[in-house]
């Protein structure tokens, strides 16, 4: 009976197995120590008539696990559930500059009403507090480069959308380029230069100038996953040139130079870095990686196909050691 106990917890516990490999398992250092949440964060009382939405089926929560490399491939350690996807929808995590911290996209429901807000998730407490608390909706979450603030998009009362800059207390909102009206995703260059993805017939990224205030469009027909690639001056956005046939492409920030990297998994749309330059993408249940000094093509990295998921929204911390993703509900994942 002892034995059949220490196998089960065994198996419960055990790291995502990465398709075609054993996974890499990965300990806690002993000499570890929580990270203690800056003095300026205050948890507030939600008020009695706040409550997460629970409409509909489970909703898709934010997971974390430890991101490794062996041997060139990267894997996945056990997974920590973020969220609590039963009752609302929670998503677009991304970790803050010291890789400590996540901030994500929560819903809340007023009574009829229904918003977003930004929380932020402490790691090494498990500690959540929400930092925006306004009268209209935002989301996607991004740290300002070089900057202790944070940007997201707000739909304001007429249903425009626009980027704002709050500090990372959610104070002092401050909209920015105030003639873009349809803006829905974003990601910073530098400290003045941010790649926009704007709504419309077709959508189009452009690159604003917080310096001059002006905005040029770069590329049309594009993906909504923008990032910016570490330790090169570019981004890379999804370039759309059919239904069947898309690329990952990168735009040099100071030329405006476009020039593709490699096809996109067939049906993939999220992308991110690691900051050694490896590129992670996700299809479906599964999560796979290129890298220009080894990989010819795309190599999967973990496939949770069997229990049935579909991750989404993913995100490398800024050391590379761990990922964050959006994914329908996974059972036996502990908070």
């Amino acid at each position: 009976m002892i034995l059949w106990v220490v196998v089960l917890a065994l198996t419960l516990l055990a790291p995502v197995r990465l398709a075609g490999q054993d996974s890499l398992r990965t300990q806690e250092p002993q000499d570890t120590l929580p990270v203690q949440e800056p003095e300026d964060t205050v948890l507030v009382q939600e008020p009695e008539d706040t409550v997460f939405v629970p409409v509909g089926p489970p909703k898709p929560e934010i997971y974390v696990a430890e991101l490794s490399v062996f041997d060139g491939r990267h894997y996945l350690g056990p997974l920590q559930k973020v969220t609590d996807g039963t009752s609302s929808y929670d998503s677009q995590p991304t970790f803050t500059p010291d890789g400590q911290s996540l901030l994500y996209t929560a819903e809340y429901g007023y009574g009829e009403r229904v918003q977003t807000e930004i929380h932020r998730y402490y790691l090494s407490s498990r500690r959540d507090t929400r930092i925006t608390r306004t009268g209209e909706s935002e989301y996607s979450p991004t740290p300002v480069l070089g900057d202790r603030a944070f940007s997201a998009i707000r739909v304001e009362a007429d249903s425009t959308r626009r980027l704002w800059r709050f500090t990372m207390q959610g104070m002092d909102g401050e909209a920015l380029f105030r003639n873009l009206d349809a803006v829905a995703h974003h990601a910073w260059g530098n400290e003045s230069t941010v790649l926009l993805y704007v709504l419309g017939d077709p959508a189009t990224v452009r690159i604003a100038d917080l310096t001059t205030g002006q905005t040029e469009v770069v590329a049309q027909g594009v993906g909504r996953s923008l990032n910016k690639i570490p330790n090169r001056n570019a981004w890379s956005f999804v370039e759309k040139l059919s239904p069947n046939q898309a690329w990952i492409s990168e735009i040099n920030i100071g030329t405006r130079e476009i020039r593709r990297i490699i096809p996109t998994v067939l049906g993939g749309q999220s992308h991110a870095w690691t900051p050694e330059g490896v590129l992670l993408m996700t299809r479906g249940s599964q999560i796979y990686q290129w890298d220009s000094e080894v990989d010819e093509d795309w190599r999967l990295v973990a496939d949770l196909g069997n229990r049935f998921v579909t991750v989404s929204g993913i995100a490398v911390s800024p050391d590379g050691s761990k990922i964050a993703f959006v994914a329908d509900p996974i059972p036996d994942v502990e908070p």
